[in-house]
């Protein structure tokens, strides 16, 4: 456990260093050329579409687990906090994979602007 918590220490310290420096480069550089724009653009809309349809596979995935684990639960009363268990840990895993999702469609929209 001790292994696992240094890592997410310096995973989280990778990303405020991370935002600090990319903060301070973009308010040093303003003004992009239309060939970065179109370039940025058509990279933003390639991974759309590949985190589009990984996106509702693994809904689809969780859709089904989570109908196993509500049969599973209903089925053998022994398991069946185990069965709400892993339930409302798929649920939990698939918000924070369509909140990702959809903060990046939000980002790559309002780029189009």
């Amino acid at each position: 456990m001790e292994v696992f918590y240094r890592l997410c220490v310096s995973v989280s310290i990778g990303v405020i260093v991370g935002f600090l420096v990319g903060g301070i480069k973009f308010s040093l550089r303003k003004k992009y050329t239309d060939k970065q724009i179109q370039k940025n653009r058509r990279v933003m809309n390639k991974i759309s579409s590949v985190l589009k349809y990984s996106t509702l596979l693994l809904l689809v995935l969780g859709f089904i687990w989570c109908v196993y684990y509500l049969v599973l639960g209903a089925t053998d009363r022994g398991q069946a906090d185990y069965a709400n268990n892993m339930s409302e840990n798929i649920v939990a895993v698939l918000t924070v994979i369509s909140i990702i999702f959809a903060f990046f469609e939000f980002l790559r929209h309002t780029g189009d602007k």
